[in-house]
């Protein structure tokens, strides 16, 4: 019974995730998530099945132009939405609107800035925030070292985006 009991359960988690599309967030780290990493060369980044989808990058950010890829290659996880942008043949920003989760447990959609900065600073890094009437957005900024490592930016209060090392913008 015990076990009949358990294959049920197992069989309405998968049915629930499937009919919900969720998807447990992947991790993003202050230096890349999973196989792609800040600095990494474009062909190594290309080679990890992550990316798809080349495009020029922010046309006020050049010269050169950067280069861009979305998140949404044949080996990157489910529910990931992202892009990545590359100068210099490297990786240099990744920013992303759905299906990740940091380390202190900020997820896109579900967390707001106060709880960011909050978290960040408990880690022991030194976090703020700030609105900006222009884009009528509050971006969040998290540092150690002197350098900024993650940022997020929210519309509201809750967070749309998660980049590192920066929220851009072009306009």
């Amino acid at each position: 019974m015990r076990r009949i009991v358990a294959v049920l359960a197992l069989a309405l988690a998968i049915a629930t995730s499937s009919a919900t599309g969720s998807t447990t967030p992947t991790r993003l780290r202050i230096d890349g998530i999973g196989p792609l990493h800040l600095g990494m060369t474009r062909q190594a980044a290309l080679a990890t099945g992550w990316l798809a989808h080349r495009s020029p990058g922010c046309e006020l950010a050049g010269p050169p132009r950067p280069i861009a890829y979305r998140v949404n290659g044949p080996n990157a996880p489910k529910g990931v939405l992202g892009t990545t942008e590359f100068n210099g043949n490297r990786l240099r920003a990744l920013a992303f609107t759905g299906g990740v989760m940091t380390a202190v447990g900020i997820e896109v959609g579900h967390s707001t800035a106060p709880q960011m900065v909050t978290r960040y600073r408990a880690a022991g890094f030194t976090a703020g925030s700030h609105y900006d009437a222009t884009f009528q957005e509050t971006f969040v900024t998290v540092r150690r070292g002197g350098r900024q490592r993650i940022g997020g930016l929210a519309e509201h209060e809750t967070i749309d985006v998660l980049a590192i090392p920066a929220v851009t913008v072009c306009e």
